[in-house]
């Protein structure tokens, strides 16, 4: 059986440091990231049967995502290409976030990601496709792929969503990606944008100017991110604002992959607005408690304990 969820994206393999900075770190430990591989990962953890398709090289690194991908309870869809897979190094982000220094470039999801239409489509036995900004950067051939898996899972009758994910460095300049971003938006269900985010894509400055955008674009929910202050989610006739979570952050990488998730996680279960962005929250903030892109992703056990917490630190 097909998993409900299907994400597509870049796999990349981390080296983190718990060390301020990157030129000063010497120490690093190894994990697996990605944002659409955050999110498949974070959606099996809250109990939704969650995929992802991607691509990596013929090299260690690319060994090492193949070997850990089946650990970590979801279906994977992956192939190993010619080239390099994707790296990234992380360090510091005690209070602030992380400095953060991603290679990609001619990576093998660049070069290949197209490879993987022929095993994806048609889109038989999914209810929802999440997808990203980043591979629309990447490459053509990453760009083409993200296209055409939204225009099968359209005309399927998934319901879908996006989160940008802004990567300027990957674009040839912002007004490409602007249009590049905004034109995949708005063709989906969800739009998930940071508030930062919302306003360099629209040139709106307020939460609910920013959803306006994408719902006279097409958008049916959109739900934008404000950081510490929880979120804020809009529908037509609707707008809900989340609960807050304080917590004391010490990694910040991956919450919008884990905001992304509980929010997917609650719509599909059929929760009301109000439930789905405070469970979107509550993910959020979960995951900058912990170091680590995947393992930083919280169980359902996990996220309930952490709610109830909140809820008796609300009373008088």
């Amino acid at each position: 059986m097909s998993p409900a969820v299907l994400t597509f994206g870049e796999a990349l393999v981390g080296y983190g440091s718990t060390e301020p900075s990157l030129p000063s770190a010497s120490a690093f430990t190894r994990f697996l990231g990605g944002a659409e591989l955050n999110v498949a990962v974070a959606l099996a953890r809250l109990g939704v049967s969650a995929g992802w398709a991607g691509v990596v090289g013929d090299d260690a690194h690319g060994a090492y995502v193949r070997d850990t991908v089946t650990q970590l309870g979801i279906t994977a869809q992956l192939r190993q290409a010619p080239g390099h897979t994707a790296i990234m190094f992380k360090a510091g982000g005690s209070g602030t976030d992380p400095e953060v220094l991603q290679l990609r470039r001619d990576s093998a999801f660049a070069r290949h990601a197209d490879d993987l239409l022929a095993e994806l489509l048609p889109l038989t036995g999914r209810r929802h496709l999440h997808l990203t900004g980043i591979p629309l950067g990447v490459s053509v051939a990453a760009r083409r792929t993200t296209t055409a898996l939204l225009a099968a899972a359209r005309d399927a009758g998934l319901t879908t969503s996006f989160d940008p994910n802004l990567r300027l460095n990957l674009f040839p300049d912002a007004t490409a990606m602007r249009d590049t971003v905004n034109a995949v938006a708005s063709a989906c269900t969800i739009v998930l944008p940071g508030l930062a985010e919302g306003r360099t894509l629209t040139g709106c400055q307020a939460p609910a100017d920013i959803a306006r955008h994408y719902l006279l674009a097409g958008a049916q929910e959109v739900v934008v991110k404000l950081g510490a202050p929880g979120a804020v989610a809009f529908t037509q006739d609707a707008s809900a604002h989340s609960k807050r979570f304080a917590v004391e952050a010490v990694d910040t990488v991956g919450a919008g992959d884990g905001f992304a998730a509980g929010y997917l996680a609650a719509k599909l279960a059929g929760a009301k607005l109000q439930e789905r962005v405070d469970q979107a929250a509550a993910v959020g903030a979960l995951v900058t408690t912990r170091h680590g892109d995947l393992a930083a992703m919280p169980t359902a056990e996990e996220l309930s304990a952490f709610r109830r917490e909140a809820e008796l630190s609300r009373l008088p």
